[in-house]
């Protein structure tokens, strides 16, 4: 690496090293990934040079380094799915409110729909 790689490189490391000291208390789930054989060498790197303590701390380590970097990113994705969420509540409640929902439940109990739209009773046992 050249120097200016390696100081941000170490910058990044340092960082990361005293979020995940600071999270490690507040550690709240296990996430399991699969990654490329490329991918693991670089967290065994980690570990190997004692940057991390084993694979889950240099993992960890890159995925809030990631989160940080992308910070912006992530905060207009989080405000999208705020949007999206309310907008599928108020389809839904449309969807509630006109009854359909019933009539389809309704309907389901006595007919079924088969895929052309034709309404055929139900198989008696």
């Amino acid at each position: 690496m050249y120097n200016d790689q390696k100081a941000q490189f170490n910058q990044m490391v340092e960082r990361s090293v005293e979020q995940a000291n600071k999270n490690l208390s507040g550690a709240k789930g296990v996430v399991s990934v699969r990654l490329s054989q490329e991918e693991i060498d670089i967290i065994d790197q980690l570990v190997f040079l004692e940057l991390a303590k084993n694979r889950s701390d240099a993992t960890a380590m890159l995925i809030r380094e990631g989160i940080r970097t992308h910070q912006t990113l992530l905060n207009e994705i989080r405000e999208y799915t705020a949007e999206l969420e309310r907008v599928k509540a108020k389809i839904q409640q449309t969807i509630r409110d006109s009854g359909l929902v019933a009539r389809l439940h309704r309907n389901s109990d006595d007919e079924s729909v088969t895929y052309e739209g034709e309404v055929r009773e139900k198989d008696e046992k």
